[in-house]
C-alpha cells in the first residue's frame, strides 16, 4: 500500500496454441519471478474486442505494467491511448503498433528474410512465393518487405500473384496453397509467414499429391524445437521466443522501476537462417 505497487504484470497474447507464445510466456514467468513479480496471463484469441477487454481488466486489477503482443485483428489504437491515461508502463513484443510512444521488442524480420533468401537464391533457386501475414501488422509488413527486397536485390522480378496475404494460422497456409495451386504456376519454394502457416502448406501440398522437398520447398519463421517436429524438418528463419520473452519482461520491469520516465526503447533481436530438409540443396 505504501509503494502503491501490486508487483504484478499483465500479459496479453493472441493465442496459446501457437507454441511460440507458450515458450515466450514460460521465459517471461521465470524472469518475472526472479525479480519478485507475479504474472497475470490473458489471451485475446486474435480478437480485438477480447484484447481490449483483457487490457481493461488488467488495468482494473492495477497491474504495475503490461506486456502486449497485438492480435492480428487489431486496427484501432484507442485502447493504448487509454492505457497512457493511467501512466501504466507498456512494452509491445513480437507484433507491435508503431508510433504510440511505447517500448518495443521485435525480431529483425526484414534483414533476417533478406539473409535467408540471399542464401537460397545463391544456391540456385529463383522461383519463390510468399504466404504473407496481414500487412497491417508489423511482422507481416516487415517479412513481406524483406521478401520483395531480397528478390529485387538479386535481380528477380516480384510476381504479385505469388504474394498471398492471409492470416497467421494453419488454415491460412492450407487455403493459400490451394489458391496458388489453382493458378497452375507453382514456385520452387514457398516462404511462409510463420511455422503454423507452413504447417497448413505442408498439409495442402501432401493432399495435392506433391512432395516436400522434391516438388516444392518450404521455409518458415520459427524456432528449432518446433522445426524438428515437421517431417521433413522445416527450414527456418530462426527466432528465439525465450530470448524475446526475457528481454521484453526485463525491459518492462526496468521501466516500472524508473523514477523518471525516459524515452521508449526500440529493441531489435537478430535472426539466423537454418537450412533443414524441407528445402533440397541443389547439387
Amino acid at each position: 500500500l505504501t509503494t502503491r505497487k501490486t508487483l504484478t504484470l499483465g500479459i496479453v497474447v493472441p493465442d496459446l496454441e501457437n507454441s511460440f507464445f507458450s515458450f515466450a510466456i514460460d521465459s517471461i514467468i521465470d524472469a518475472a519471478t526472479a525479480r519478485n513479480y507475479h504474472v497475470i496471463l490473458t489471451v485475446s484469441r486474435e480478437n480485438e474486442q477480447s484484447q481490449r477487454k483483457n487490457i481493461e481488466n488488467l488495468i482494473g486489477m492495477r497491474v504495475d505494467g503490461l506486456l502486449v503482443c497485438v492480435s492480428q485483428a487489431t486496427s484501432d489504437p484507442e485502447i493504448f491511448e487509454y492505457i497512457r491515461k493511467f501512466n501504466t508502463p507498456l512494452v509491445f513484443f513480437d507484433r507491435v503498433l508503431d508510433g504510440l510512444g511505447f517500448s518495443t521488442v521485435v525480431f529483425n524480420d526484414r534483414q533476417g528474410t533478406i539473409d535467408a533468401l540471399d542464401e537460397v537464391i545463391a544456391a540456385g533457386y529463383k522461383k519463390i512465393a510468399h504466404f504473407a501475414g496481414y500487412n497491417s501488422l508489423s511482422i507481416g509488413r516487415e517479412r513481406c518487405e524483406g521478401y520483395m527486397t531480397a528478390l529485387k536485390k538479386n535481380g528477380i522480378p516480384v510476381k504479385k500473384e505469388w504474394i498471398i496475404e492471409a492470416g497467421f494460422e494453419v488454415e491460412d497456409g492450407y487455403q493459400s496453397f490451394k489458391k496458388l495451386l489453382e493458378t497452375g504456376d507453382l514456385p520452387e519454394i514457398i516462404l511462409a509467414v510463420n511455422d503454423r502457416v507452413a504447417l497448413g502448406a505442408y498439409k495442402a501440398i501432401r493432399k495435392s499429391g506433391l512432395d516436400i522437398p522434391g516438388d516444392i520447398g518450404i521455409i518458415g519463421y520459427g524456432f528449432s524445437e518446433t522445426a524438428q517436429l515437421f517431417s521433413p524438418s522445416l527450414t527456418i528463419i530462426n527466432q528465439d521466443p525465450r530470448k524475446m520473452g526475457l528481454i521484453a519482461v526485463n525491459t518492462l520491469i526496468d521501466e516500472i522501476l524508473e523514477e523518471q520516465k525516459t524515452e521508449p526503447l526500440s529493441i531489435v533481436i537478430d535472426e539466423d537462417f537454418q537450412w533443414k530438409t524441407s528445402v533440397l540443396r541443389i547439387p
